[in-house]
């Protein structure tokens, strides 16, 4: 009997570090494939030979290695390439999270903290009078997706929860939450896993308490999104997709009590990565629906495994 408790509790000990192990062997092999996808002038594309090399896959791409501590040469000329691409106004190409995401990658590899004040003041500018942000400027209505990266960008940028610039945005988008829970993409819209786990992401970095009813309505939200295979779908009647996956990782990595949903989740990664460390996605709009191996997404997943592991 003693025997077999010894053994119980060993596979017991045993279960997180294979657990660990395979999160970490799917971080590997999708750093491996955004590396290997990297252009000659530093820059990354969302997906290599059928879109253009940007200023925002890059960031995606540079925060990834940065936060891993690889390719160093790699991350040095995706980080010149993006400090180059900046606009005169001080954003990349007018649109708040290319911007937001540029401040992102900036920080994460401690580069450009001028560049980076000058991004920072243009989010600044283009802030709707009711506290969010809209996709490109000023033109449109405000997003929480877009309000969501923003609040995320600015607080690694430095910038603390009673910054008016800060509470605006954080009273709007508290203020679109729906009855399910959920976020949509503008206010009043359904709710969609991806703008929920990104709001949750942002309200948790500026110190708002899981306990909070906007949070725990939220995250409960995010969960009738999760799937029997670990993955999550954008909305829960659909399938399961692995970008929006990784965006709800992302979201309930900063919640403690959530370990065994994530590690769902990691299963469900490692089993549908392409045999070259990428991922298939529809969710990048600029796919028009057609699901297609993506460096965006690959990058997604990468960052979120980053950020729980």
């Amino acid at each position: 009997m003693k025997k077999l408790s010894f053994f119980v509790l060993l596979s017991i000990l045993l279960i997180p570090i294979v657990a660990f192990s395979d999160a970490k062997d799917t971080l590997n092999k999708s750093i491996a494939h955004i590396v290997s996808v990297q252009d000659e002038s530093g820059a990354w594309s969302r997906l290599k030979g059928e879109f253009p090399f940007e200023a925002e896959p890059t960031s995606w791409a540079v925060k990834v290695l940065a936060m891993n501590k690889v390719a160093p040469d790699r991350v040095e000329k995706g980080v010149n390439f993006i400090l180059k691409d900046q606009k005169p106004d001080g954003s990349w190409n007018n649109n708040t999270a290319h911007t937001a995401f540029a401040i992102l990658a900036l920080k994460q590899a401690n580069k450009g903290n001028e560049t980076i004040n000058k991004g920072a003041d243009y989010l600044k500018t283009v802030q709707d009078i009711n506290g969010g942000f809209k996709r490109i400027g000023k033109e449109g209505a405000p997003l929480t997706i877009y309000t969501a990266v923003v609040l995320c960008a600015l607080k690694e940028a430095g910038y603390k929860q009673n910054d008016p610039v800060v509470k605006r945005a954080m009273d709007w988008l508290i203020s679109c939450q729906n009855a399910d829970g959920g976020y949509g993409m503008p206010k009043g819209a359904p709710s969609l896993s991806l703008s929920t786990a990104w709001t949750i992401k942002a309200l948790l970095a500026f110190g708002i308490e899981p306990s909070t009813p906007s949070v725990q309505n939220a995250v409960a939200y995010l969960l009738r999104t999760q799937k029997s295979s670990g993955g999550f779908s954008p909305v829960p009647p659909a399938p399961e997709d692995p970008e929006v996956t990784a965006y709800a990782i992302m979201a309930l990595s900063g919640l403690t009590d959530k370990k065994d949903i994530i590690q769902k989740a990691f299963d469900y990664l490692a089993n549908v990565q392409q045999a070259d460390g990428a991922y298939i996605s529809n969710a990048p709009v600029q796919f028009n629906k057609t699901p297609k191996k993506n460096t965006q997404t690959t990058a997604f997943v990468a960052w979120a495994l980053s950020e729980a592991k």
